[in-house]
């Protein structure tokens, strides 16, 4: 079974061009994922005042979906509900939203600003593929992985900011990558899509490393000069193969458990 998936690197508060809609359009992907916070623009000062913005993102989002005959994930908008605002995802697909996933580890800025923490996690079957959300920071913590492995999650799908690092090193972001991506697809059995923004948000600079990572590796990443670009990647999964990884991976596992526990009695 295959799946054909294009990553969004955008630029903050850019609605995508004609052109741009045209490209992916062309590509004919099933699913096309969006940066974190991505429609926000600079007129917009804080979370609050994006929040006013909720049903405007949204209905724009769902256009897009139809238009782009996809199944779009992410592109966050914030959300009120009661005195609580929150980072939420949504999955749509060809203008119907089926699922919505709220970011369940804001980062401590987000929080010191009002942004609340989500509870659950988000996994839908998709003409046969498991797909599943998370947001930026959230990978920072490693039970949702396992979360996502137990609800058997073919696509984790992650819209993403990351700040602008001035004095950053090649092999710090290789690492990250490394330790957040593929060490959580590998976790998960999953694919990771990471879709990041670029330009500013609220005034601070942030820098683009859009990827795709298996369980074996890093598949595809926006280049390293490219990081304040916008950019695509557009890529063809085989799901039945990482299927077939997670099955192999998990006997491997047991017969480890099994000798570990004969070896301790």
């Amino acid at each position: 079974m295959l799946t054909k998936i294009v990553a969004v690197q955008a630029r903050m508060g850019r609605r995508l061009t004609l052109e741009e809609k045209m490209h992916i359009f062309k590509q004919r992907p099933d699913f096309v994922c969006l940066p974190e916070y991505w429609l926000i623009d600079e007129t917009v000062e804080d979370f609050h005042r994006a929040a006013l913005h909720a049903s405007e993102y949204r209905d724009y989002l769902c256009r897009l979906s139809d238009e782009l005959t996809a199944c779009l994930v992410g592109g966050t908008i914030v959300e009120a509900e009661g005195d609580c605002l929150y980072n939420t995802g949504y999955v749509i697909d060809r203008g119907t939203i089926l699922g919505k996933y709220r970011k369940r580890f804001p980062v401590p800025g987000e929080q010191a600003k009002g942004i609340q923490s989500g509870t659950e996690n988000l996994v839908l079957n998709i003409d046969g593929i498991n797909i599943a959300m998370l947001i930026c920071g959230d990978v920072f913590h490693p039970q949702v992985w396992s979360e996502l492995r137990a609800l058997s999650a073919d696509l984790v799908m992650v819209p993403t900011t990351s700040p602008f690092r001035p004095d950053d090193s090649l092999s710090q972001k290789k690492h990250r990558d490394q330790l957040y991506f593929v060490s959580g697809a590998e976790q998960a059995g999953a694919y990771i899509i990471k879709s990041c923004a670029v330009g500013t948000i609220f005034g601070h600079l942030l820098q683009g490393r859009s990827l795709v990572a298996a369980p074996w590796g890093i598949l595809s990443r926006v280049d390293f000069g490219d990081e304040g670009s916008r950019r695509m990647l557009t890529l063809t999964l085989d799901i039945a193969e990482l299927r077939e990884f997670r099955r192999k991976y998990r006997r491997v596992e047991q017969t480890e458990t099994a000798q570990t526990g004969s070896t301790d009695a």
